[in-house]
């Protein structure tokens, strides 16, 4: 683990190649209705990372998108934040008792950021995609089938991978 954020209703934590968010603290069993597991965000899965800067007389969050997943309005304002905002699996609620807790915040939204960058430059940057992967997978079973000799079968796999 890189660093956490200790939320109002959890906490976020930061890896090398994902995030996750558990409820393993006080106002996180609350929010939550109990106990409930973590959640894990691999960075080449998020969508999206909003942030909302915490302050004295503001709260702000930390929310993960990623497909598939309900949206919910992640209402944070004076001094009080949005019973949804609370419940949503997939946000984290920050409130800024000192100028240093919103400075915090802010060096983990831009580590995030900055890992979410390089998850998809690293995304960009290989050439084997799903589609490739899947004519692959043909070309083996041609292959497997008798279709395609093993010599058929490199030549196309190159051609494949260097398209």
């Amino acid at each position: 683990m890189i660093t956490e954020f200790k939320g109002q209703n959890g906490k976020i934590m930061v890896f090398d190649d994902h995030i996750k968010i558990s409820r393993a603290t006080f106002g996180g069993f609350i929010s939550q209705g109990g106990s409930s597991g973590d959640r894990i965000f691999f960075y080449t899965d998020i969508s999206s990372f909003e942030y909302k800067k915490p302050t004295f007389f503001a709260n702000g969050y930390f929310k993960v998108i990623v497909p598939g997943t309900h949206d919910t309005n992640a209402k944070v304002g004076l001094l009080s934040s949005s019973s949804e905002s609370m419940k949503d699996q997939n946000t984290v609620v920050l409130r800024a008792f000192t100028g240093k807790v919103g400075e915090q915040a802010d060096k983990i939204y831009q580590l995030i950021m900055d890992k979410l960058r390089e998850a998809r430059k690293n995304k960009e940057d290989n050439p084997v995609t799903t589609s490739k992967m899947d004519e692959l997978k043909k070309l083996g079973e041609l292959k497997a089938s008798g279709v395609l000799t093993e010599e058929e079968f490199q030549i196309e796999k190159e051609k494949l991978l260097n398209k």
